[in-house]
């Protein structure tokens, strides 16, 4: 039998809720189970139903916004899994709201395939992050972070197998700089960041960016010498 992901839409728009509604009408896998416009009503709809799988959320909901929201669905331990809808301008806000539990966002500008694969993604346990922001790698490593059932596994120290000049990309990376800033940044080529990269997850026996950054945090957070860096819009 297909499992079906119940999902809460919570944004003040009216016709964006309609419109979500009309474009996920199709999906036999997703079924929206109710719909709010504030935070009273956000509230409401995962306690009193307490059977939200996932809730799309918009960042900027009346009157609370999203962030005391998250925080008191962790405080009453609801399983409720939410995936953050905003727009590029709330860079802060949106690394926030993962450190807080959010497993994932996805801009509003957006097409509707990448929404169905990201409420299909989160309601698996996963982190699921637009690729068009250029924060994507900070906001998973925070997620992850903030879910430790979704953690990679392994003991691999990078503080103990790389070089200075790879941790110090390592760190770059962790922060969300793009190669080509990185390259800038640390006067070095293109070619010779990403092949500095390939090094780094060769060594780490990691896929991507993200598993590279999420062990340096982990092996930081071991260490207990250092956090992950405060993070300010630009």
């Amino acid at each position: 039998m297909e499992v079906v992901t119940r999902l809460g839409i919570a944004d003040a728009s009216t016709l964006l809720r309609e419109g979500l509604m009309r474009v996920l009408g199709d999906k036999k896998d997703v079924s929206v189970v109710g719909q709010a416009a504030n935070d009273v009503e956000t509230m409401e709809l995962v306690e009193q139903r307490n059977n939200v799988d996932v809730l799309l959320l918009d960042l900027n909901i009346p009157k609370l916004e999203a962030i005391p929201i998250l925080l008191a669905l962790k405080e009453q331990n609801l399983a409720t899994k939410v995936l953050i809808l905003s727009n590029f301008t709330d860079e802060s806000k949106i690394l926030n709201s993962a450190k807080v539990g959010a497993r994932g966002y996805i801009l509003k500008s957006t097409s509707s395939v990448a929404l169905v694969e990201a409420i299909r993604e989160v309601s698996r346990g996963r982190v699921w992050v637009d690729r068009q922001a250029y924060f994507a790698d900070t906001f998973a490593v925070l997620a992850h972070l903030a879910n430790p059932a979704n953690e990679i596994s392994g003991e691999v120290n990078p503080f103990d197998i790389l070089s200075k000049r790879e941790l110090e990309i390592l760190n770059l990376l962790a922060r969300g700089v793009s190669n080509e800033d990185m390259g800038k940044k640390l006067f070095i080529s293109l070619p010779t960041v990403k092949g500095h990269v390939s090094h780094i997850l060769r060594k780490l026996n990691v896929k991507n960016r993200t598993q590279a950054a999420l062990l340096l945090m982990q092996a930081r957070s071991r260490d207990g010498a250092l956090t992950y860096p405060v993070i300010h819009a630009a």
